[in-house]
């Protein structure tokens, strides 16, 4: 005779593995590589082989006009330009390439060669560039680049940062030392001020109760009545006039 308590019992069905997400393309950081040199270029790509969560979208090796037509198409999450030899114009093309970013489809940029001079990377940040990797640097490095540059946080040569960012501090406090903060509202004053601490637009939106256009205006007009051009400009001068 059946034990009716264990007759009655439901049978244990097995519990279901959980599976892991494969990884997307959402996932992953879209770059663009503007290089002319087949020997950077090949150092680049070799040192993205064992970095999965990186997608080269695209390669120019031509024109400059190409190169930014392939930006407008293809809006890549991060932008490496190198260059082995100085470029003339170089903060020309940055200023270019930063121009065809919108808020919606911002692509960050990386510049890779050998480092210039500390007022030319100055120069360079304050037109839009996000980080520079210098050709002396570890090429297992690069990989972290262009994540850290991904995140909206600025890569630069570790031995030459503390320099290059006093450098930087001093230019812009220099540049700005004129400039009045009574020009600023008091709501354009507080975005300032969360500017200054690494906020994101998003983050300026939800701490100060309005909205993101809203955000973007009162940033386009702090642009105007200080003359500034960068969100770092506007990040350094916060620091520099202490308003945290």
């Amino acid at each position: 005779m059946k034990n009716s308590k264990l007759a009655d019992r439901p049978e244990k069905k097995p519990t279901p593995v959980e599976k892991k997400p494969s990884q997307t393309s959402e996932t992953k950081i879209n770059v663009l590589i503007y290089s002319t040199s087949d020997l950077i270029l090949s150092g680049i790509l070799k040192a993205f082989e064992s970095t999965p969560d990186i997608d080269v979208v695209n390669i120019e090796k031509s024109t400059i006009e190409s190169f930014l037509e392939s930006i407008k198409s293809l809006k890549p999450h991060v932008i490496l330009f190198a260059n082995s030899e100085p470029l003339p114009n170089i903060r020309e093309i940055c200023i270019a390439i930063i121009e065809l970013s919108t808020e919606k489809a911002k692509s960050r940029l990386l510049l890779l060669g050998n480092i210039p001079s500390h007022e030319e990377v100055v120069s360079l940040m304050n037109s839009g560039v996000r980080g520079y990797f210098d050709l002396n640097d570890p090429s297992d490095q690069l990989a972290d680049a262009i994540k850290i540059i991904q995140k909206g946080e600025i890569w630069l040569p570790r031995d030459k940062m503390s320099s290059i960012m006093d450098r930087i501090i001093s230019v812009v406090g220099r540049d700005l030392k004129e400039k009045s903060l009574d020009q600023l509202t008091p709501t354009e004053f507080q975005v300032l001020r969360l500017i200054g601490k690494g906020k994101s637009n998003d983050e300026i939106a939800e701490a100060l109760f309005i909205s993101k256009n809203t955000v973007r205006s009162h940033i386009k007009s702090i642009y105007a009545k200080l003359n500034t051009h960068s969100r770092l400009q506007l990040a350094l001068y916060a620091i520099n006039s202490a308003l945290f």
